[in-house]
């Protein structure tokens, strides 16, 4: 569902998923490519070519690989959580622990940052509004900085874009830098840090179980963690 965001990226940097395709392709910390190098590659591949020839009228170029990559990415949408089932009126679609949470999700404030259809991902907040969330740490990465990375203005320090939470209980790590791969302990890091809070183990564990009502399906199928999957 990364299509849905506002922006791209922890520190919002692209606009358009074909913005960010591009510059992950000709990063040489990433793809290490260049057109010069991909586009012959595509193009040798009769297959690609066909397909390509098809859908675009003619052979593998930026804009139509560019186009291809953004339409399988924004085809990547995850609906029927039990929570959307929720809300259009299935009340037993979710436990009654699960909706604790959720009342309590709203409760907290947390909904002021984590809402719309992305429950997340269309705003830019700082992390860190209560409390340092990197206090302790000996020196700050130039990730840690945020969009002042970007922007060199003093007001974007440490500000990131807000992320989606569809998905979040099978997506750790959590926060920009992996820094936890407890969902319990993301949820209490992020009550310290942004409502100046500190929640004990139920509350926390409640929130939790709503967020885990957020999990989508792809193609039909309920999404799972990576470790979920290695264990099948």
């Amino acid at each position: 569902s990364a299509a849905l965001n506002l922006r791209l990226n922890w520190r919002g940097n692209f606009r358009t998923v074909e913005e960010q395709n591009e510059a992950v392709l000709l990063d040489d910390r990433l793809m290490n490519t260049s057109w010069e190098e991909l586009l012959p590659k595509l193009r040798s591949d009769p297959d690609y070519s066909r397909r390509f020839v098809t859908l675009y009228g003619a052979a593998p170029g930026r804009t139509d690989v560019l186009d291809a990559l953004a339409i399988f990415q924004r085809s990547l949408i995850t609906p029927n959580a039990r929570f959307d089932r929720y809300l259009k009126g299935e009340r037993d679609a979710i436990t009654a622990d699960e909706e604790h949470g959720y009342q309590l999700f709203k409760a907290f404030g947390c909904i002021a940052c984590h809402q719309g259809a992305n429950v997340g991902g269309n705003l830019f907040q700082k992390f860190g509004i209560f409390r340092n969330p990197f206090a302790g740490q000996k020196t700050l990465s130039q990730a840690d900085l945020g969009r002042f990375a970007i922007t060199g203005v003093e007001r974007d320090r440490h500000v990131f874009r807000v992320p989606s939470l569809r998905n979040v209980a099978v997506t750790a790590p959590y926060f920009h830098d992996g820094r936890t791969a407890s969902l319990a302990d993301a949820v209490k890091i992020m009550a310290r840090s942004q409502l100046g809070r500190e929640l004990d183990q139920r509350d926390a564990d409640l929130i939790v179980k709503f967020l885990a009502t957020l999990t989508g399906e792809y193609r039909g199928q309920p999404l799972t963690s990576a470790a979920d999957r290695l264990q099948q």
